[in-house]
């Protein structure tokens, strides 16, 4: 049998209080910051001295090679505001009444949680350490003789505790190593209310995802009060830093100009704190404004706006739509109106992280990997290899199932293999009135989700070989110069696709072919921002002589010079240019594979 203090275990506590014989409660606050809780500057002083004293994000994290162990813990009495949230849950068959919606949660080797209940009174709690694969086989392991694992207690979200001892029937029980931190502060959402389990809270999730500790001081009732930060710095080594604060401004009568001064201050504390620390500021999430209506003279309408003013002083925030993170469902709300259930929080917490994935590598580093993507993505994907290849498109977003590319027209190119993490991407990162989707899953999320609903399909057509081709002979073609910029804006058909400023930049570049017959300008073809073939323009005294094959022949052969492939999206409804390529053989793809997305006008 091996015994271990408790304390030397805990991951996420920033203090603890000595308590009788040994006992202790840990932590998520410093003393400073619970004075400056309870005081007079505080809302709701005394709510907040109560949920400060809960245990939310705070873990014990160790290895050890026993297989059953046992954990001395005291949880506190419920705080009375916790009741009158958990009220308004629905209660599922089979469930008691009332149920606590919390527990203390056991991870083992990084393995699904189980939950344990909490009993009322001070006593031991018991657990089995087995491995996701002993756990299939049946096999129960002797003491000591197994291999090890690494075990995650998770303590209570909603409720505080006392912790002392951690006993084992093996060998070992050692700690893991501190990680740096994520630093979330926030309300009663990111404390924990009402995802049932401690390790399911988006901030541990969103760690998770992170490969960080967390700090969780997500406060039931909490809204931005200056002076709440003092006394927290020493205590934790923070990577980054969420601040999801705001939603309970909608409960009361507030003044607007208060509520700027106090966001100000806010955070203006927390960027002298950590200057140079990522930090997302999230404005609150979607809620039923019908199930439970605000405060008539809240002035909760104004606080987006008043939370991006505020952020955009700070070179190191970045403001995040609440209303993105989660669906508008009610059935991702525990209570039916505003705070989320487990697979709520898991939605949170994966689009935050899409975010930090969008700001904490640099864009070299995201094209490399997009580029690595694109080596085993399906043939449709060509136009985002190709904008890699050539350097024509930022990369916003490269993760294993999903790359997000933007032109300098500003329209968003999306591929994604992995459904929810394309639908997660429409909602944070793709925001342009016009994206192209190179995955036919993603139609309906685009406009669910992103409100792009107008659906515009395409063929893509890619020239794949390497032998150029064999121009018509007799017609002159040769790139243009800036002096042609009138007769390319007049003979272009559709204007609305390009600006003046464009074609210039074009013209300037030599990436606008055109024909001559004796001098005269006889039409010409370009290439759109995002590489593809494009522009191509017959005038009508010079139609059906060969000069849509030359134009198209000749811009073909000067990309194939330099080393890239050529492309072009052409619409279902354009015949001509369809039979056109066919008879170059340029390959084309079935119009249901790539389309483009926009909002109705």
């Amino acid at each position: 049998m091996t015994c271990v203090a408790a304390r030397s275990l805990l991951h996420g506590c920033v203090s603890v209080e000595e308590g009788a014989d040994g006992w202790l409660w840990p932590l998520r606050f410093s003393a400073s910051q619970l004075r400056a809780l309870g005081s007079v500057r505080a809302w709701h002083p005394g709510l907040y001295r109560a949920m400060a004293r809960t245990t939310a994000g705070i873990c014990l994290e160790f290895v050890t090679d026993a297989s059953q162990m046992s954990l001395e813990l005291a949880p506190d009495g419920e705080p009375p505001a916790t009741r009158a949230v958990l009220d308004y849950v629905p209660k599922r068959p089979g469930e008691p009444a009332p149920s606590s919606h919390d527990g203390i949660a056991v991870e083992v080797d990084g393995g699904p949680a189980d939950l344990l209940p909490l009993t009322r009174q001070r006593s031991t709690v018991d657990f089995w350490v087995q491995g996701r694969q002993e756990s299939a086989d049946g096999a129960v392991q002797l003491p000591g003789l197994g291999r090890t694992h690494q075990v995650r207690v998770w303590l209570p979200c909603l409720r505080g505790c006392q912790i002392r001892a951690l006993r084992g029937n093996g060998t070992l029980i050692e700690p893991v190593a501190a990680r740096r931190q994520l630093l979330v502060l926030g309300d009663s959402i990111a404390q924990g209310f009402v995802c049932d389990d401690p390790s399911r809270s988006w901030p541990v999730l969103l760690a998770r995802e992170l490969g960080l500790d967390v700090v969780n001081q997500g406060l039931g009732g909490q809204v931005f009060q200056p002076g709440s930060l003092f006394g927290l710095k020493a205590g934790v080594d923070v990577a980054c830093i969420v601040v999801a604060l705001g939603a309970n401004y909608r409960y009361e009568p507030c003044d607007a100009r208060r509520v700027m001064r106090d966001v100000q201050l806010y955070l203006d504390e927390l960027s002298r704190l950590w200057p140079d620390v990522l930090c997302l500021v999230a404005d609150p999430l979607w809620h039923d404004e019908g199930r439970w209506p605000s405060h008539p003279r809240s002035c909760w309408r104004e606080v987006p706006r008043l939370i991006a003013t505020q952020v955009a002083r700070h070179g190191q925030m970045r403001h995040v739509e609440g209303s993105r993170l989660i669906d508008h469902r009610s059935s991702l709300m525990a209570d039916g109106f505003e705070h989320p259930n487990a697979e709520g929080s898991r939605q949170i917490a994966r689009r935050l992280s899409l975010v930090f994935a969008t700001q904490r590598t640099d864009e070299p580093s995201r094209r490399r990997r997009a580029a690595a993507l694109m080596k085993d993505a399906p043939r449709r994907c060509l136009p985002l290899a190709q904008m890699i290849q050539r350097s024509l498109a930022t990369i916003e977003l490269a993760e294993r199932g999903c790359v997000v590319a933007r032109t300098p027209d500003g329209i968003q190119t999306i591929w994604a293999d992995d459904a929810q993490l394309g639908r997660d991407a429409l909602a944070m990162v793709v925001d342009a009135p016009l994206a192209v989707l190179l995955e036919p899953c993603l139609v309906r999320d685009a406009g669910l989700v992103a409100g792009l609903t107008d659906v515009a399909p395409f063929h893509l057509c890619s020239y794949e070989r390497t032998r150029a081709l064999t121009p018509p002979r007799g017609l002159e073609v040769r790139p243009l110069d800036e002096s042609h910029l009138p007769k390319v804006l007049a003979g272009y058909a559709h204007p609305e696709y390009t600006s003046e400023a464009a074609l210039r930049a074009l013209l300037g570049e030599g990436r606008i072919l055109g024909g001559f017959a004796d001098g005269v300008l006889t039409g010409f073809i370009g290439e759109h921002p995002c590489g593809s073939l494009g522009m191509l323009e017959v005038f009508v005294p010079f139609r059906r002589r060969g000069w849509a094959r030359a134009l198209l022949c000749a811009k073909i052969n000067e990309q194939l010079a330099k080393g890239w492939v050529p492309w072009a999206e052409v619409y279902p409804d354009n015949a001509a240019s369809l039979a056109l390529v066919r008879s170059l053989g340029l390959r084309v793809l079935p119009a249901n594979e790539t389309c483009y997305v926009s909002r109705l006008s």
